[in-house]
């Protein structure tokens, strides 16, 4: 199942990034059982049937500039010299515990020319002609940059050769030549933008802005200022994507008593949440994704922060809709002002004066169901984030990372906040006296409740498919 045509097979990979200034080319070659026991005796340099890491270091470092000699890349009429940034090798487990051999290479190369002009590159990999493999070619479209007229597409099928369609299987492909124009600028009349397999155009590769925040050069106390405000400004924004319980806060507070203060607790506790999460996360992809895999346990939050949600929206849809029929219920505290009719039951309504109302206290939020709504908002774990952290610890700067960490999450928590308070007013503005006989407002806190419980529904049956 690893290898299309076998244990015998020798399979390459290569895909083709052009930016502004340089032309990025990321290349892996994977070995099946046979040809990597073949190369494990050249690669055994001490003879003791061990490779050691130093021995598959010592081979890449030999074999790499004859492979990347038969990478050949040109723009235009000029030969592009592709010089390697990184390289890794490992020994993945294939049939009957065998090893196979796979290396990876990120090699990049200099734009003769600007990037506005239109330019012509042409690829191709001639390493192993005479060997039987799975070739595969993948042009990527880096923001900023057009590309038109290619023969490659813009979707892989392999995932760099980790996994192969079985339809495919008896007809692998045979990527071993590119062509394609490119310009930062308009593309010419009649041209054909790129292309993934599927028939779609391709989208841009975007790099993930906050994870890149931690792969700085130096830090200095300027870079350190800057990143905290981008940061923030990152996680305002991120909050302002689908999810994070925008709707649910909006629809919790325009049917109750709010105030500022229980806007900025709900932010508070989003930023608790969030941030905990995100350690949690990182803690148990480091020492314990070989017990259970995040990806796997991803799901689960989502149920449990659904089920909150559903909880909450049940609960305000039953007081709610017990209040507008003139029921007392547990969201109403007892009523402290005296008036002439004290000896009425509170929870009927009545007419006196010309005005028919209760005696019902306004609506009020609580507190417990402030926390569950913070807890279920913060609850899933920011990917962006999950990579930043365990990228500062790939980079030993882990104090830095929890900072832009905790002020991502502060970002967040400022957008549900602000959202809050939003809504806060314009409950404030729903209150007024002369619309208190309007049906539309006496129904928009029951409606609200119902809203946040089919809210919750939904999130619970997107995680259980």
């Amino acid at each position: 199942m690893a290898h299309p045509l076998g244990n015998f097979s020798v399979n390459q990979y290569a895909r083709i990034e052009v930016g502004k200034s340089q032309v990025k080319l990321r290349a892996v070659l994977d070995m099946a059982e046979i040809p990597t026991f073949q190369e494990s005796q050249t690669i055994d340099t001490n003879k003791d049937g061990e490779l050691s890491e130093t021995e598959l270091n010592n081979y890449v470092e030999k074999i790499s500039p004859g492979y990347f000699a038969n990478l050949l890349l040109t723009i235009g009429e000029q030969s592009i010299e592709l010089r390697p940034i990184a390289k890794n090798i490992s020994l993945p487990t294939g049939s009957g515990n065998l090893p196979t051999l796979r290396i990876e290479w990120d090699l990049a190369g200099d734009l003769p020319n600007p990037a506005n002009e239109i330019q012509k590159l042409r690829f191709e990999n001639k390493n192993n002609l005479e060997r039987i493999g799975w070739n595969e070619i993948v042009v990527g479209r880096v923001s900023g940059i057009n590309i038109f007229d290619s023969t490659a597409k813009g979707s892989g099928i392999t995932d760099e050769l980790k996994s192969y369609p079985q339809e495919t299987l008896s007809s692998p492909l045979t990527e071993r030549t590119a062509g394609f124009s490119f310009t930062s600028s308009t593309i010419p009349p009649n041209s054909k933008i790129l292309q993934n397999r599927d028939g779609h155009v391709s989208t841009p590769v975007e790099k993930d802005k906050f994870a890149e925040l931690i792969a700085v050069p130096e830090i200095t106390p300027t870079i350190i200022l800057f990143g905290l405000l981008v940061a923030f400004g990152l996680g305002a924004l991120h909050a302002l994507s689908p999810g994070h319980g925008k709707a649910v806060v909006g629809a919790y507070l325009v049917g109750s008593k709010g105030t500022p203060k229980h806007a900025l607790f709900l932010g508070a506790t989003v930023t608790i949440t969030h941030t905990l999460g995100v350690f949690a996360l990182g803690l148990l992809t480091l020492f314990a994704s070989n017990y259970i895999l995040p990806e796997r346990l991803m799901p689960f939050l989502n149920f449990f922060s659904g089920l909150l949600v559903f909880f909450i929206g049940l609960t305000l849809f039953k007081n709610r809709l017990f209040s507008i029929l003139g029921y007392e219920s547990s969201e109403h505290q007892p009523a402290k002002d005296l008036h002439e009719h004290d000896n009425l039951p509170e929870n009927i309504t009545h007419t006196h004066g010309g005005s028919t109302h209760s005696h019902l206290p306004p609506k009020r939020v609580t507190w417990r169901n402030l926390l569950a709504l913070g807890i279920s908002g913060g609850l899933l774990p920011c990917p962006s984030a999950l990579v930043l952290m365990l990228s500062a610890i790939s980079l030993n700067r882990i104090g830095y990372g929890i900072v832009l960490t905790l002020v991502f999450s502060f970002g967040l928590a400022a957008t549900l906040t602000a959202v809050g308070l939003t809504f806060l007013y314009v409950g404030k503005f729903l209150d007024n006296p002369s619309l208190s006989d309007n049906r539309i407002v006496k129904a928009l806190p029951v409606f609200s409740a119902f809203v946040i419980a089919c809210v919750g529904a939904v999130i619970c049956y997107q995680s259980l498919v």
